[in-house]
């Protein structure tokens, strides 16, 4: 009975929320709706055909395309340090969390958003998606150790107003003076944003999983990369979007890791 009782008042607050929600912006919860719908199509697409590599062959690759060291970097203090800070802070939230730890972004993929803003150490990162902030925090702390480069996030308001504190909640406060979170769907935020971000050489996507979305994003921010740049893709098993893009737009390299997430390099060619 518990249960059935955590699942109602669950439900009546997702509820409140989206009557919130219609009121302040339409647009943005008719968005969601369609995201949800979106959501239900995608398994009865073609399913991806790719297969999971090592991390660190997947290294090797983007050295090979990139022509920069990358490995050194998974294997540095500041590296180590942000995995131990996030750890800690991940404990510190406890089982009452409002959406499951699982959100979180997989380790491997935290590790390249580091290894790859040292490496390319970009005057600009973007990410879609935050949830409690692993990869923006590993982003924001590789700006940190270059000494340069800021971070832009995008993630829409939660339906559910108590989420609210819980959003980007693994980032340290030292590190928020590089980090600018951006509310609202990225269909309505990046055409606004990518013209001025300037030396924007890193894509983390991680918002919505659906193929219309993936594709969009991709197909939206790749125009706007400053060579040599890379992509990364969380969640890739969801659909045929990453693999897809990649048959488009012929990265220099691109593989999918274990998580999985998918990770292009493209050249300055």
């Amino acid at each position: 009975m518990a249960q059935i009782g955590t699942t109602r008042s669950g439900r009546r607050a997702k509820l409140a929320g989206a009557a919130r929600l219609l009121a302040r912006d339409p647009r943005e919860l008719f968005e969601v709706v369609v995201d949800q719908a979106q959501r239900a199509v995608d398994p009865l697409r073609r399913r991806p055909s790719w297969s999971e590599r090592p991390l660190d062959e997947v290294v090797a690759g983007l050295e090979a395309a990139l022509g920069r060291e990358v490995a050194p970097f998974l294997h540095e203090e500041g590296r180590a340090e942000i995995e131990a800070e996030v750890r800690e802070r991940i404990e510190r939230l406890g089982p009452d969390v409002p959406f499951p730890i699982a959100h979180n972004a997989a380790p491997n993929l935290a590790l390249l958003c580091y290894a790859l803003c040292r490496t390319l150490r970009p005057a600009a990162v973007l990410e879609t998606g935050v949830a409690y902030g692993v990869t923006s925090a590993f982003i924001a702390k590789a700006l940190a150790v270059n000494g340069e480069g800021e971070l832009h996030s995008v993630d829409r308001a939660p339906v559910r107003p108590d989420v609210e504190s819980y959003i980007g909640s693994l980032v340290p406060e030292e590190l928020r003076p590089r980090w600018t979170l951006h509310r609202g769907t990225s269909r309505r935020l990046l055409p606004r944003l990518l013209p001025d971000i300037e030396g924007l050489s890193l894509f983390v996507h991680d918002s919505q999983h659906t193929y219309p979305n993936v594709s969009w994003e991709l197909r939206t921010v790749t125009a706007h990369l400053t060579r040599p740049a890379a992509v990364l893709v969380d969640d890739v098993a969801a659909n045929r979007a990453f693999e897809d893009w990649v048959e488009r737009s012929r990265p220099a390299f691109s593989a999918v890791v274990e998580a999985p997430a998918g990770v292009a390099a493209l050249d300055a060619d």
